[in-house]
């Protein structure tokens, strides 16, 4: 599951258009309590909305998160996901492309209501030199607190575990939000929402519940996705930074590449215990691809520290997460001190 914190604004083109479109969704989006108070919404539709609200004070009062209008509103949508991101690499690096926004400053993705212009930036991209682009799709996205940010239709299939990760992340984003620190932001937005997720399922159905093994299950399969892709990562980055030729370097990333699909193929049942990542098996990788889970996930080991420290109590965390917007330079250094 892909989530990011998108920003809409660069340059006038893109500004008019991608803010047509979020201010288009944002006019259709319902309030949640008009729907449950109101007759119409099924059995199910009712669960969901409630299930939101839940989760939406959990992530306030038990977390600390910010407290806003985020996930007050419910929002139909025809398709399984919210926008099209375009995220960019060096071909023999994991070098990012970067755009600059106002306000947040630079970021290393690009978020596009329809697929064809994340296509046509893509393409604008690979012009400019030996870049590997990759095209994802993100189920969501903050807004950092600008405006609103509602649930949508499609995600009423979610897991329970899924659903609250996945606002829980993103309400991260709209408390602690560091202007021109990607990587640091979304390692934050993950760490509190996979942990803050958890917690949840927890607290309202126990321990012993199907609904915390299986919440369980989904965070050690992601936690094993993740450690591959963090082996990838220190392997190729390894080969770049080493004196072989640029057409050596290239052939050796796709010998990698093949033979991690194989392992795949070969060991999936002993790696994973869900079915979820399947399609590693034969997944067109490259170095944008492995840069955008870096993204989220490099080094997470600080915040688990921090964590520990905090005697697992996450509202602590979140609370020192917060002071970082204060610090002008050197934030995990600033969190390193927290905790030794």
């Amino acid at each position: 599951m892909i989530s990011a914190a998108i920003v809409f604004f660069n340059g006038c083109c893109y500004l008019t258009k991608q803010g047509i479109g979020l201010i288009r969704y944002q006019s259709r989006a319902t309030p949640i309590d008009k729907m449950l108070k109101g007759g119409d919404a099924s059995p199910r539709m009712r669960e969901f909305l409630s299930r939101v609200g839940d989760i939406r004070s959990f992530a306030i009062d038990s977390l600390g998160l910010k407290r806003n209008k985020n996930y007050s509103k419910y929002l139909r949508v025809d398709r399984g996901y919210m926008v099209d991101v375009v995220v960019a690499s060096k071909d023999d690096s994991f070098d990012q492309y970067r755009w600059w926004f106002p306000i947040v400053g630079s970021v290393t993705y690009k978020g596009f209501f329809d697929r064809k212009d994340a296509e046509k930036e893509a393409r604008k991209i690979e012009k400019r030199g030996a870049y590997d682009l990759h095209i994802g799709r993100a189920d969501a996205f903050s807004t950092l607190g600008f405006f609103s940010d509602p649930v949508y239709s499609f995600m009423i299939d979610y897991s329970v575990y899924d659903l609250a990760s996945l606002i829980i992340h993103e309400q991260t984003h709209a408390t602690v939000y560091v202007k021109n620190q990607t990587q640091l932001n979304e390692e934050i937005a993950s760490f509190v929402g996979d942990v803050g997720g958890l917690l949840y399922i927890k607290e309202r159905f126990g321990e012993g519940s199907e609904q915390y093994r299986m919440a369980v299950l989904s965070k050690e399969d992601y936690t094993a996705y993740i450690n591959l892709m963090r082996s990838l990562y220190t392997e190729l980055k390894a080969l770049y930074g080493g004196d072989a030729p640029r057409e050596r370097k290239l052939l050796e990333k796709e010998r990698i590449f093949a033979e991690f699909r194989e392992n795949i193929s070969n060991s999936y049942d002993s790696i994973f215990k869900t079915p979820r990542y399947e399609a590693l098996k034969s997944a067109k990788l490259n170095n944008a691809v492995i840069a955008s889970r870096m993204t989220y996930n490099l080094d997470m080991s600080l915040y688990y520290e921090l964590y520990e420290k905090r005697g697992g109590d996450l509202k602590a965390v979140v609370s020192d997460l917060k002071g970082l917007k204060k610090v002008k330079k050197n934030h995990k250094e600033h969190l390193r001190h927290l905790i030794f």
